[in-house]
């Protein structure tokens, strides 16, 4: 693993410029993406998913590296999409996602990320939630995916209204990378280390 000792650089799965972007500001240390095309099993469950990615992903790439999973459950919809929300996102768009939700009367979401690091043995979890609600119409310009019809409570803009450091503090990402890396501590991970048994093993 390159970097240094107390700072290790990360390797990041994803192909999706919007999230490599923040995972670099919220990173804290040097950071890598390799994009690669995973199955991803059809799960609702959040976990489940990003575990069996994780799994996938080490034995394409062979070295410790960083899978996320993200999903958006509507209280209209009982929880769904969850992980879905990327086909959903694809086939109606933001401002359809929060269209069907608010038609159903309930307009509120929790936005959910997961992000696991695994060295092919272990997988260390970190979970980041924010609450909030879907808006009509979409506003502003930053961001990405559903960015633009989510307001996250307490806040009257959207995420995608949001600066970059305002949104890191409240984010669902944000609070996932803060999680992930209290849980790793690295001190310090180099080759053919591990984090010692029952720190941040989920």
């Amino acid at each position: 693993m390159s970097g240094d000792a107390a700072n290790p650089t990360l390797l990041l799965v994803t192909g999706n410029p919007g999230k490599l972007a923040e995972a670099r500001r919220l990173a804290g240390r040097p950071l890598e993406a390799v994009d690669l095309d995973l199955p991803e099993i059809q799960s609702l469950d959040l976990e489940e998913t990003l575990r069996a990615k994780a799994a996938t992903a080490f034995a394409a790439v062979g070295r410790p590296l960083v899978v996320e999973e993200t999903g958006l459950e509507l209280a209209a919809m009982n929880g769904f999409p969850g992980p879905l929300v990327r086909w959903m996102l694809e086939a109606i768009g933001a401002e359809g996602i929060a269209r069907a939700a608010r038609a159903l009367g309930d307009g509120r979401a929790r936005a959910v990320c997961l992000l696991g690091w695994t060295d092919g043995e272990q997988v260390v979890v970190g979970r980041g939630e924010t609450a909030g609600e879907l808006v009509l119409p979409a506003r502003g310009e930053r961001g990405f995916g559903w960015d633009p019809v989510f307001r996250p409570d307490g806040e009257t803009r959207t995420y995608g209204e949001l600066a970059d450091r305002e949104k890191d503090a409240l984010s669902h990402r944000g609070r996932a990378w803060r999680d992930l890396l209290s849980r790793l501590e690295f001190v310090p991970l180099l080759p053919g280390e591990r984090p010692e048994k029952g720190t941040g093993n989920n």
